[in-house]
């Protein structure tokens, strides 16, 4: 309450805190109050106990449960353009991954030296028997009396860990209070975890983001790659300076880190309005900064468009499109510490606004209609065609009911004033964070499966695994993410296998658990389509394959953009599906798009890329492009000596490709020019033998050579018969005239 200037310690509170804190790495440290007092606690300051009515212990205000942050706490907090707090700490999977990386370190350090010392003890004992050995031999009866020491051998082995010690705790008051030193080692444990986080965790996936090894598709995905690795939302700017901005290949992931930033800071800006306004007007003010951000191309001034009722509050009548900009990037600089150009969030934006206003939306808790909005202005047969195909009329004979209602929508939608408005505001929800309970049991049953998988103990593996999925659904129920994420994975083990139908029936069940808890555009959600799609195309179903297929691609395009890496993947798989209904030249398309937008990602000189050549120019031989597949093919078979040298399996087999594609395209070059010589010949003859008939006088007219009309007279016989004179008219039906 009063910022440490009060302490208070109880000794039975004290031993009750020995197990968390043990759980916590936090270690013993001593405080002192304002009156010089001393006081022994495992917890920060800041936690308060109290006895309840039932006799119980409880704890409170248990907002510092991990150490500081002590290094972003220091360069970031206490100078001229601080941070929005000081509550800077580090998560607590971050304390665990130091706590596992130093007891490692450790342990090698111990085994380093224990074969040092095991390494001298042996020259020491090499060097002793060599003087026993010179010894005069008289002393050998003396041999005897050395036997009794032989039942050493027979003792039980020593552990070789036995006298290993390690000990590394943290302070949770370290650096957060005055009246503590930060001289012991306790602080110093905090400050060098607050560097491992810095200058490893951080630059460690940054890297793993430029090279794809983590590709997250959403926000979300990007929000739990983060916290897995144990950092803080705050170094969102420092991941984005480094990853390059002038590198095409980390275009997208970029984007993403960007889109994130403004997203939290776009949240900030709307609750800072929320707060302005009256709530009536939240609908309001949320359509208006969500068109000023997105649909500056659709209209410039989103504010002209404001009711009267918002037109009188100054903070929404004022809002346009560069003061919104402007405060976003104050924004960003404020709490991630990124310069943000926004020359280059225009730049962004534009073409991938449904993106960011999904993020908005997510952040701020917002449901929008379900409808197609449009960021630039469209013209009247767009939005015809996407008015009939919602109304499930398109490509049908409208009747008079059908076209009024398309006609209205159509009118609707041209009328529109801007992007988002505040009829499109359906409703506001709350954002809670939920801390989700782990299963021991079922978490190392789990692991234990993937592990035996691992290891080549298929049936260990799918037992422990179904084990883990039976605890799973005990704990948390039949509905929950952690259940989809264990049938997911029963699912992979079943595939495997080879049983392609108990995989997709598995997996059947993963989607729509995934569906139902995490939502439909979630990335696990499509994640598992794609899966299911192949689980599907290996048990027989393609045309069923390809529909989920496209289900995917279509929540896809919702979440992110179609320059994400992983959409190579699902290229080449439709590629192979469309392969196995012989729909040939349709499936080249998709290997060709693999391809291509790997080596935009990866660079031409990657494996992955080899790979997707070697694929193509396979597609390429099946539709009879033998000369495109020899140069495509050539190049994988390039790569892959280079690389891996011609003894390599991948080398030899796309050297037998090479030399196979070769054959068939010389073979197939040779047919073709002998074929065309034929054609030519006989082109050649028939002009020759025309020629000889024309240079002969016919002994008989030759009629085949008449025009059509004097073919058709003479084939009627009209040419032959009388013709009627001249003022008499032919003789109809019943001799009239």
């Amino acid at each position: 309450i009063d910022s440490g200037a009060t302490v208070g310690s109880d000794p039975e509170f004290h031993k009750l805190m020995e197990p968390v804190a043990k759980a916590l790495h936090f270690g013993e440290h001593t405080v002192q109050d304002a009156s010089g007092a001393s006081h022994t606690l495992y917890s920060s300051v800041d936690v308060k106990g109290l006895t309840g009515t039932d006799g119980r212990k409880y704890l409170l205000d248990l907002y510092r449960m991990t150490p500081v942050d002590v290094e972003f706490l220091e360069s970031e907090c206490m100078g001229d353009k601080p941070y929005p707090h000081k509550l800077v700490l580090l998560r607590p999977e971050l304390v665990d991954i130091f706590w596992e990386n130093s007891v490692r370190k450790a342990v090698q350090e111990y085994a380093a030296e224990k074969v040092k010392k095991s390494g001298e003890s042996k020259a020491e004992e090499s060097k002793a028997e060599d003087t026993k050995s010179e010894e005069p031999k008289s002393e050998e009866p003396k041999s005897e009396e050395s036997k009794p020491e032989e039942p050493k051998s027979d003792e039980a082995p020593k552990d070789a860990m036995a006298d290993f010690e390690f000990t590394l705790d943290f302070s949770p008051d370290a650096f957060a209070t005055t009246t503590e030193s930060n001289e012991d080692p306790l602080a110093a444990a905090v400050r060098s975890a607050s560097q491992f986080l810095k200058n490893i965790s951080v630059p460690g996936l940054a890297r793993d983001l430029a090279s794809y090894t983590t590709s997250p598709l959403s926000g979300d995905a990007l929000v739990t790659a983060m916290h897995q690795r144990g950092i803080n939302m705050r170094y969102l700017g420092r991941i984005a300076d480094l990853l390059p901005a002038d590198v095409k290949s980390v275009t997208n992931v970029r984007r993403l880190v960007i889109f994130e930033m403004v997203a939290r800071a776009t949240k900030h800006i709307i609750r800072g309005l929320f707060r302005s306004v009256p709530t009536y007007l939240h609908a309001e003010t949320f359509a208006l900064v969500a068109s000023a951000l997105v649909g500056a191309r659709y209209c410039a001034t989103p504010a002209e468009h404001l009711s009267a009722a918002a037109r009188a509050y100054p903070v929404l009548a004022e809002l346009t499109v560069q003061s919104l900009g402007a405060e976003i990037q104050q924004q960003v600089a404020q709490r991630f510490r990124y310069d943000l150009d926004l020359d280059v969030l225009f730049e962004l934006v534009r073409d991938n606004e449904r993106i960011l206003l999904r993020e908005v939306c997510m952040k701020v808790g917002a449901q929008l209609a379900l409808q197609q909005y449009h960021f630039v202005r469209p013209d009247e047969r767009t939005v015809y065609a996407e008015a009939s195909a919602a109304l499930g009329v398109s490509g049908a004979k409208l009747t008079k009911p059908a076209r009024r209602a398309v006609r209205e929508r159509v009118d609707a939608e041209m009328a529109r004033a801007t992007t988002v408005t505040v009829s499109d505001v359906m409703n506001f929800v709350a954002v809670a964070k939920v801390s989700v309970q782990s299963a021991s049991f079922a978490d190392e049953a789990f692991e234990a499966g993937r592990m035996s998988l691992e290891q080549g103990q298929k049936e260990l593996g799918l037992e422990l695994l179904l084990e883990s999925l039976a605890l799973h659904e005990q704990t948390f129920g039949f509905l929950h993410p952690e259940s989809a994420r264990c049938y997911a994975v029963v699912s992979l083990a079943h595939y495997d296998a080879g049983e392609a139908a108990l995989a997709a029936e598995f997996m059947t069940k993963a989607v729509v658990i995934s569906e139902r808890t995490v939502g439909l555009d979630n990335p696990l959600t499509i994640h598992n389509y794609l899966n299911l799609s192949l689980y599907e195309h290996a048990r027989g179903n393609t045309l069923l394959a390809l529909r989920l297929m496209r289900h995917a691609m279509d929540l896809w395009r919702v979440v992110n953009s179609p320059d994400h890496p992983d959409l190579a993947t699902a290229h080449n798989n439709i590629g192979v599906m469309l392969q196995a209904l012989h729909l040939y030249d349709d499936a080249l398309r998709f290997f060709d798009a693999c391809v291509t937008a790997r080596e935009r990602l990866l660079g031409p000189e990657h494996v992955l890329v080899a790979n997707a050549q070697h694929t193509l120019a396979k597609a390429m031989a099946i539709t009879g492009d033998f000369a495109g597949a020899v140069q495509t093919e050539r190049l994988a078979h390039k790569f892959f000596s280079s690389r891996f040298g011609d003894d390599d399996a991948r080398s030899k087999e796309t050297a037998e490709w090479l030399a196979e594609l070769t054959f068939n395209a010389v073979r197939t070059a040779k047919l073709t020019k002998s074929a065309q010589e034929k054609i030519r010949d006989i082109a050649s003859s028939a002009s020759l033998a025309h020629v000889d008939t024309e240079g002969k006088e016919p002994s008989a007219p030759v009629k085949g050579s008449l025009p059509i009309d004097d073919l058709l007279k003479f084939i009627t016989g009209s040419s032959s018969g009388p013709k009627p004179k001249p003022g008499r008219r032919a003789r109809g039906p019943k001799g009239s005239r």
